[in-house]
């Protein structure tokens, strides 16, 4: 992603223009930011992923915090 929200706005119109999807995400571990585009199942097979990973990390902080670990 750019720090400039005019080239983010680019970026998803031309995916639009060309029958793409995007998808925006933070890494709240990582701190970092990511804009995708790409077809549109694809995009919805990785927005699944994603929200696995970030259930599975929560479960994991979670155990951690009560000490099961």
């Amino acid at each position: 992603m750019h720090d400039n929200l005019q080239d983010n706005q680019r970026f998803i119109d031309d995916a639009r223009q060309r029958g793409l999807d995007t998808l925006a995400y933070h890494d709240r571990k990582g701190q970092s930011f990511l804009l995708l585009a790409g077809h549109p199942e694809s995009i919805r097979a990785l927005s699944g992923i994603l929200d696995d990973y970030e259930t599975m990390w929560e479960m994991a902080e979670e155990i951690m915090i009560k000490g099961v670990v």
